[in-house]
């Protein structure tokens, strides 16, 4: 299993890996639109996940996120 709300002690969030899968890959709209607030916190937690590894640049990462951040945003205003 894996926990998405990884740096929430008190309120982990867990989704198997076959769902993770599933939902990181979905791109209904493009990657950074997401259906649904499980899709985004799987995204997130794979966008943060890869930067800490370092698979993407700073600048990279700074502006997927926001990207995701501000989609989701933008749906609920």
């Amino acid at each position: 299993m894996i926990n998405v709300a990884n740096l929430s002690q008190d309120f982990p969030i867990w989704i198997s890996p076959e769902e993770y899968d599933t939902l990181k890959n979905k791109k209904h709209g493009g990657w950074s639109n997401c259906e649904t607030q499980m899709e985004w916190m799987v995204k997130l937690h794979y966008l943060r996940k890869g930067f800490k590894e370092q698979k993407i640049t700073r600048e990279d990462f700074f502006q997927r996120e926001k990207e995701l951040i501000l989609r989701w945003w933008s749906k609920w205003c």
